[in-house]
């Protein structure tokens, strides 16, 4: 099974997750580089505002069953990829995501290997963006 290494400096978050998502159920194994500088278009603080209240969730009768959003920016990612996996076949759901790994900057065993850029980028976009490490920190994440 090959692996795809993909750099994540300036991709468009929904467009990589898809792409990620897709190469994981054909049981490939993926590796996101540069999870923080991934970029998401539009407003900062609407961004912003939806991920806090995604972490303000909970459910009335059992809290600890609640959704839970992380809030660094490689788990952030990884829970983006989670969602644009398919829902209702939750065992290749579960596989895909262990073939999965995000990481923040570039870890030695990759920083010889070939990472794929994604198509679309930052510079494509017409319009305001903000990356996961700016929602991170905004949301209270300290590195």
């Amino acid at each position: 099974m090959d692996e795809i290494v993909i750099d994540g400096s300036h991709a468009v978050a929904g467009r990589l997750a898809a792409y990620a998502a897709n190469k994981l159920l054909t049981g490939r194994k993926v590796t996101v580089l540069n999870a923080e500088k991934v970029v998401i278009s539009g407003n900062r603080l609407k961004i912003v505002k939806r991920y806090m209240e995604k972490r303000g969730i909970q459910l009335k009768g059992d809290p600890d069953k609640s959704p839970k959003t992380p809030r660094r920016p490689d788990l952030l990612l990884k829970r983006i990829i989670y969602g644009m996996l398919p829902s209702g076949r939750r065992n290749a759901r579960e596989a895909a995501m262990h073939n999965l790994r995000c990481c923040m900057a570039v870890p030695k065993e990759y920083e010889a290997a070939k990472a794929e850029k994604p198509v679309k980028t930052s510079a494509n976009l017409h319009r305001s963006f903000v990356t996961l490490e700016q929602v991170a920190r905004d949301m209270g994440w300290k590195r």
